[in-house]
C-alpha cells in the first residue's frame, strides 16, 4: 500500500503485492500518483 498527502487529503493507493512484484508495484504508483497530481 502507497499513499500520497495532497493538502489535507491523504490518497491511499492501493496497488501492491508481495516482494517479487515490489519494483513493479513502486513503479505503478509512482505512475498513478503522478496522474493524481495532474
Amino acid at each position: 500500500m502507497y499513499f500520497i498527502q495532497r493538502g489535507p487529503v491523504l490518497v491511499i493507493l492501493l496497488c501492491g503485492g508481495d516482494k517479487s512484484t515490489q519494483s513493479k508495484d513502486i513503479k505503478q504508483a509512482k505512475v498513478l500518483a503522478a496522474e493524481w497530481k495532474g
